[in-house]
């Protein structure tokens, strides 16, 4: 008796919750390429300077763009609370599609999807690589900047493929 009671009562209350909550899944959801996945050892939030510093073998993943670092700072809109950058220091390291590139400190502003990359610069697309002491790319615009600070920009390209290192864009 008590069973069927509670039945009958779990499907009343279920009719009444499917259309808001339809509803709720009607709504346009967050796109996929806006979400951060983001493990770490540890997370400071500070709600006054709008950061979250994570510690500790970080890794932070957007879309198809993995960062990892010893120390991964987000910075949000203290309005909007949206990320609007990712800095990754100490051992900083990337993998977006076939390309790797490893630095002291990489800067990634998710707004105007420019990455810069500083100090020790190498990045590699299977036997093609570019080192550096700064690289900017503006994957936007399709365009890369890369700076020998004092050193020599280094890069090997196979001249024989269409696609290249120099080809970060989407």
């Amino acid at each position: 008796m008590f069973m069927r009671r509670f039945l009958g009562i779990f499907l009343i209350v279920s009719i009444f919750l499917a259309g808001p909550l339809l509803a709720q899944n009607l709504k346009t959801p967050a796109s996929v390429s806006d979400m951060v996945d983001i493990e770490s050892d540890r997370l400071d939030v500070n709600t006054k300077n709008g950061t979250a510093v994570f510690k500790g073998r970080v890794k932070a993943t957007k879309a198809d763009i993995v960062v990892k670092g010893n120390v991964i700072t987000l910075s949000y809109d203290a309005v909007t609370r949206k990320v609007t950058q990712m800095t990754a220091e100490k051992d900083a390291y990337i993998l977006w599609k076939d390309r790797e590139a490893t630095c002291n400190r990489v800067m990634y502003n998710l707004t105007t999807e420019v990455m810069v990359l500083t100090g020790d610069v190498v990045m590699t697309r299977g036997q093609e690589r570019i080192s550096g002491q700064k690289v900017t790319l503006d994957m936007k615009n399709d365009s890369q900047v890369v700076e020998g600070g004092g050193g020599r920009v280094k890069v090997r390209v196979d001249a024989g493929k269409g696609t290249g290192i120099m080809q970060w864009g989407k």
